[in-house]
């Protein structure tokens, strides 16, 4: 086939795009295989994701890009026993908060729940995860590298996305160049390269975005999932407000409201979870882990890690939860896992120069 055919055959893509159109599985898979393989101009990618994020991804426009990513990903299969969790939002919800999933995944961990971690650098807020640990000293590449010995001996690894998505390398200057979250953020935590994970905590930023996610897990995978998101546009469970969570597991979809308040945690503004910059955001999740963060700070981690806890089967409620995560920054277990972390993988020194900074040693 020409070029003139595969040039018309795009203009057409892009044009029922823009129309609002949904794609079929086979042209999407087409579609992103040529953006992923570096077949199209900037300007071509850029029109495909606005078209997309204009329009509202379709299903089958998502499975399309979660199988063309996770084919060509690099997977691992930590050799353990039991649970394994991941737990990471999809970002582009232009609500700053600081690294709360980050944080409840050290705690979580510290609390008996193994974890893959899967992030990476923000394209459209202040901090990824990715920024705020390797702004404390991990090395991102050694880390990966040692990803499933890392599960398998501390509980927690981090899965650097561009190190297990190499592919995906060429895009990521125009995704941050784009500004605005796209397609690609919704993707991106169904894309965990690690193939016996049992179970995932997803954050979204609206309710639309759930559905759509949960009705992808249902056909994906066989794995427990809880979706959940803030009607404060937050892709985390919040203490400032109604939630909304979904469990997606053995072929159901079931929803529920989540109030703080019922667990003994008071109504915080949403102001007390945003940053103004990166070096804010570290601060504020060290915090976090340590223990010593203002109590708002500390209760919207400990919901969120009792997330985790309760999808990796660790507990089967979230008083239990909560009860338990709180424990783990109490008794400094999350401090030392996080310690562990960065010591076997990255830079002891800066992480201490990080907390005399903040004044936590």
């Amino acid at each position: 086939m020409t070029n003139d055919y595969y040039s018309q055959g795009l203009s057409q893509t892009i044009t029922k795009l823009e129309r609002k159109i949904d794609l079929p599985y086979s042209e999407s898979y087409n579609m992103f295989k040529r953006i992923i393989n570096c077949e199209l101009t900037d300007l071509q990618v850029f029109s495909i994701l606005k078209a997309l994020g204009n329009k509202g991804e379709s299903i089958d426009e998502i499975i399309a890009l979660v199988d063309i990513i996770y084919d060509k990903a690099i997977r691992i299969t930590p050799n353990i026993k039991g649970s394994l969790i991941d737990n990471c939002g999809t970002g582009g919800d232009k609500v700053n908060t600081f690294n709360i999933s980050t944080a409840s995944s050290i705690v979580a961990s510290a609390a008996g729940c193994k974890i893959a971690k899967h992030g990476n650098r923000s394209s459209s807020g202040k901090s990824g995860s990715s920024d705020f640990l390797e702004g404390i000293g991990l090395d991102l590449i050694k880390a990966s590298e040692n990803a499933s010995r890392s599960i398998e001996t501390i509980g927690i690894g981090f899965l650097f996305a561009p190190f297990f998505h190499p592919t995906l390398k060429s895009l990521s200057k125009l995704r941050q160049s784009i500004g605005m979250r796209t397609i690609f953020n919704i993707v991106g935590p169904l894309c965990n390269p690690c193939t016996n994970l049992t179970g995932q905590v997803i954050g979204v930023y609206d309710r639309i975005l759930s559905e759509k996610i949960s009705k992808v897990a249902l056909k994906k995978h066989d794995r427990k999932y809880m979706i959940v998101y803030s009607h404060d546009g937050v892709d985390e469970l919040t203490n400032s407000g109604l939630n909304n969570i979904t469990i997606v597991n053995k072929g159901r979809i079931d929803k529920y409201k989540f109030f703080s308040t019922n667990f003994g945690i008071t109504i915080a503004p949403i102001e007390k979870l945003l940053i103004k910059n990166r070096e804010e955001s570290i601060r504020l999740t060290l915090q976090a882990i340590y223990g010593t963060a203002e109590k708002e700070i500390e209760d919207v981690v400990v919901i969120n890690s009792a997330a985790s806890l309760i999808t990796g089967d660790i507990v089967n409620n979230f008083k239990d939860g909560i009860e338990i995560s709180r424990e783990s920054i109490k008794t400094q277990k999350a401090r030392k896992k996080l310690e562990t972390l960065i010591e076997k993988y990255g830079e002891k020194e800066k992480l201490i120069e990080t907390e005399k900074k903040f004044e936590l040693s």
